[in-house]
């Protein structure tokens, strides 16, 4: 095997990590969210955060060799912005850096209305509104359902290679 050939694997090694990090953390999530009991719900909350790493971790890895493989065989991950044509490649890349703004944007600000939340809980002792509509907001499971859905469609691209 090639230099390529292990830049590829490795991309395709750490796709996976990234997928499993995402359904983990959206299933142990979802069972803190519909817990009852306040300890039950940070328990299953901090059971999450391994698998919030490894997205945070496999995330970057994945566009670093994603990149490195695609320059190591010679594709342009630029496509139309360099003269050539729109293919899957440059649609996954567009569909990965879609995903960015989510962070500053919606991740990290509404994390700190939760974390005020689960403090003000933690302080009375018992789930309160405050941390029942923090769990259910919104925005963050629109944010949370596109970066699945992208990364669905990235898998799929990658994959077919339809064009």
């Amino acid at each position: 095997m090639d230099l390529a050939g292990i830049v590829v694997l490795a991309h395709a090694l750490l796709g996976i990590l990234f997928v499993v990090g995402l359904v983990g953390r959206w299933i142990v999530l979802g069972m803190a969210e519909r817990a009852a009991r306040l300890d039950t719900m940070t328990t299953l909350a901090t059971a999450a955060a391994p698998f919030e790493r490894l997205v945070i971790v496999t995330s970057s890895l994945v566009l670093v060799f994603g990149l490195g493989a695609a320059w190591l065989q010679g594709r342009s991950v630029l496509g139309p912005l360099t003269g050539g044509t729109v293919d899957w490649l440059f649609v996954a890349v567009v569909l990965y850096l879609s995903n960015l703004p989510l962070v500053p944007l919606v991740f990290l600000p509404r994390g700190k209305v939760f974390g005020a939340a689960l403090e003000e809980a933690s302080t009375q002792g018992e789930v309160t509104p405050a941390l029942r509509a923090a769990w259910s907001d919104p925005v963050v499971r629109g944010a949370h359902w596109y970066e699945l859905g992208t990364t669905t469609i990235i898998l799929i691209l990658m994959l077919s290679k339809p064009f």
